[in-house]
């Protein structure tokens, strides 16, 4: 047992209610088609928490990130058992700067504690 052990889940405990409901999708499977290439499988879809946000003006100059990328923060304890966002997923969470309509993102580089409780992603 580590000492991280059930940390994603107290986190999810505790904040859950101040993140809104999102959609993690996943891409499917790529199966050989035979003849040398490859057929996409059907995306996977996972429930999750997510909070959308804005990068601040010193991170996106510092870091070089693009003013029409979004950080999208989802809770580890919302998603199922070893599903991790990753590059080239999607996350489709509601958007305070669209009248908190969903949107949907793609995920273009992730970051978390050793934990899991909180992913970082950035999205545009």
């Amino acid at each position: 047992m580590s000492i991280i052990t059930g940390e994603a889940e107290a986190a999810y405990e505790d904040f859950a209610e101040d993140f809104e409901d999102g959609v993690l999708t996943v891409p499917g499977e790529a199966t050989s088609d035979g003849q040398g290439g490859w057929v996409p499988g059907a995306p996977v879809t996972h429930d999750c928490k997510a909070l959308v946000t804005d990068y601040s003006d010193y991170r996106r100059i510092s870091l070089g990130i693009p003013a029409t990328d979004r950080q999208v923060l989802v809770l580890g304890g919302s998603l199922p058992a070893g599903v991790i966002p990753a590059k080239g997923h999607k996350i489709t969470a509601p958007d305070p700067s669209n009248g908190g309509a969903m949107r949907t993102f793609d995920v273009i580089a992730k970051t978390g504690d050793p934990a899991s409780a909180l992913y970082k992603l950035q999205a545009s």
